[in-house]
């Protein structure tokens, strides 16, 4: 505290001496500070507040009054839709493939409210990008529509559809929109679990060859891209829109599906791949991906963190289990000096019932986040 002593009072001196020792003395009883809470984590509810086990402590004093709150950080999904000519085609009885994927995102007219945006914006950050380009127009490649992601987006994500130009669907730069999606994505300030949807219907171009069909060098440019964002920590899910027994474009959307999760786009095993070949599938397939991956691990501590090096002198657990640091299968990890991210079945279990996440760390541990 700076004050001038000498021109203090002596009852003030007294007073000052006397809260000192307090101050030491309840950091040198506590050892530590701790972030607790009861959650109660639903699929449809992805967001609470750890708060302090000491409230009434005031804040502004040392170690054993800082207020280490954890507060969840909701999932990023960035939205990446092909927009070219062939997303025009028919699927089903009275549906295009672009309509049945804009009436799943946004609902319809009559219900809005039934489209997957407006029911989780308040827990997801949204973005999307749209991406087409002028079939024999290489200056007007790629032409993309972009939303950063944020909470509450649903109203900017509709302006997007809403404005749609029929003209303006043409080729189909796939590695393009991908790209520009993780650079949107990199410029986020905060940490968060970040995935893409990428809806196309399986035959890619690239702003260099927007004339050829089934093109090897697209395809192989569009396995790229996603590996590229996967090295960012940015995972993609493919919703296929291609014909039923097309199997060149099949095998196309798996490799990318493949690459998306970190396997081998040629490997042995296949991840998930999401096939939208009627209205039914293609909406199911679209809300598969967005429920389950907006479901987050990543939690902030509000206004503090851990020192470099100290990562293993606190204990993070999960219903009075510790957890162990970086591990895989049912630990967490720290994302940043003030995130952290649940781990394995620690993240599943998290996600559904009422839980007991706690972050004990002694005082030397902690720091401030200005």
């Amino acid at each position: 505290m700076k004050m001038n002593l000498l021109k203090r009072k002596e009852t003030l001196i007294f007073v000052a001496i006397v809260s000192l020792i307090t101050i030491l003395s309840a950091c040198e009883d506590s050892g530590s500070k701790r972030g607790v809470a009861d959650t109660d984590s639903k699929a449809d509810t992805d967001s609470e507040v750890i708060k302090s086990s000491d409230a009434t402590v005031q804040k502004d004093n040392l170690c054993a009054n800082l207020d280490l709150t954890l507060d969840r950080q909701p999932t990023t999904i960035m939205l990446v839709i092909d927009h070219s000519a062939s997303m025009d085609l028919q699927l089903g009885d009275n549906d295009t493939r672009w309509s049945v994927v804009v009436s799943t995102l946004m609902g319809t007219v009559n219900d809005p409210a039934s489209g997957l945006v407006w029911a989780l914006e308040s827990q997801v950050n949204f973005g999307i990008v749209l991406f087409t380009a002028k079939r024999n127009d290489e200056p007007s490649c790629p032409m993309l529509s972009t939303v950063a992601p944020s909470i509450n987006n649903g109203g900017e994500i509709a302006t997007i559809f809403k404005s749609d130009d029929e003209t303006y669907k043409g080729a189909s730069p796939v590695p393009e929109g991908i790209n520009a999606a993780v650079k949107i994505l990199g410029e986020m300030s905060k940490q968060s679990k970040k995935v893409i949807l990428l809806a196309t219907d399986g035959d890619p171009q690239t702003c260099d060859n927007m004339a050829v069909l089934n093109d090897a060098a697209s395809q192989a440019a569009t396995v790229k891209a996603v590996q590229s964002a996967y090295d960012e920590d940015i995972s993609t899910f493919v919703v296929g829109l291609c014909d039923e027994g097309d199997d060149d474009a099949s095998k196309y959307l798996q490799q990318v599906a493949n690459a998306g999760v970190g396997l081998s786009p040629t490997g042995s095993d296949k991840a998930e791949f999401h096939q939208g070949l009627t209205e039914n599938s293609l909406a199911e397939a679209i809300t598969k991906v967005i429920t389950t991956e907006s479901r987050s691990c990543i939690y902030e501590l509000d206004g503090t963190g851990i020192a470099e090096g100290k990562e293993t002198s606190g204990t993070v657990s999960l219903d009075g289990v510790s957890l162990e640091f970086n591990n895989e299968e049912n630990g967490w990890r720290l994302k940043s000096t003030s995130e952290f991210e649940l781990l394995g079945t620690a993240c599943s279990d998290i996600q559904i019932g009422e839980h007991h996440l706690e972050a004990d760390f002694p005082c030397e541990s902690i720091i401030t986040i200005d």
